[in-house]
């Protein structure tokens, strides 16, 4: 069993280790969406760069499920209901996110090469018009509600820097409901996103939140 104060050294290395995560999960959605082709473009689901695009931002929205967990823990006493709130939908919605990007990723492109299995890609077809349908538009309004109510924390709390909350708070909906939103717009989303995440990961990686989790003497920010 861990005493009081190793059970608290623990929780500063998760929490900066999840900085850490929430670095590298910016990097993963904002650079691989730069070269997500084009939505309108019919072929685009066979296009080369689709899976290798999608695979990396699985990996981004995966990392960010354990960067959120640092960005929640590092502010907590400030943000109070409306953090915990954000935090818990954002959980949610970057779970789905996973889901549907999994879907994209290695289910559309078979359907789209398959000429018995294009009817099913209409968005008014069996498929998207179902059930599956529902996930795609409850993981779009989850994830923008989780990012919106977590940046506006973020931003009004101050524990770590202030802009970027911001830029989670306006670049989480563009991502998020994209479609319907143009390609462009998911593009702007993901790189302000991306660089919230990555903005706020540093901070807690390098210890600027340290006064927001509790440390104990004799742990420091680079340990």
């Amino acid at each position: 069993m861990l005493n009081a104060n190793e059970q608290k050294m623990v929780s500063a290395r998760l929490t900066r280790w999840s900085g850490l995560a929430l670095m590298l999960a910016g990097l993963l959605i904002a650079i691989p969406t730069l070269f997500h082709p084009s939505d309108a473009d019919p072929r685009a689901f066979q296009s080369v760069a689709w899976t290798p695009v999608h695979a990396l931002l699985i990996a981004g929205a995966i990392l960010s499920l354990f960067g959120l967990l640092g960005l929640y823990r590092a502010q907590a006493e400030r943000t109070g209901v409306l953090g915990l709130a954000g935090f818990v939908l954002g959980l949610i919605g970057t779970a789905l996110v996973v889901a549907v990007l999994v879907v994209d990723a290695f289910v559309i492109p078979v359907l789209a090469a398959d000429p018995a299995g294009q009817r099913l890609l209409d968005s008014a077809g069996p498929l998207f018009g179902g059930a599956l349908g529902l996930v795609f538009l409850l993981m779009g309004v989850t994830f923008a509600l989780g990012t919106i109510l977590l940046g506006f924390a973020t931003a009004r709390a101050g524990v770590l820097p202030r802009w970027a909350g911001a830029l989670i708070l306006v670049g989480g909906p563009l991502l998020g409901f994209t479609p319907p939103l143009p390609t462009l717009a998911g593009m702007a989303g993901a790189l302000l996103l991306g660089s919230g995440y990555l903005w706020a990961g540093y901070a807690i990686w390098a210890g600027q939140a340290a006064g927001a989790v509790a440390q104990p003497r004799g742990v420091s920010a680079t340990q």
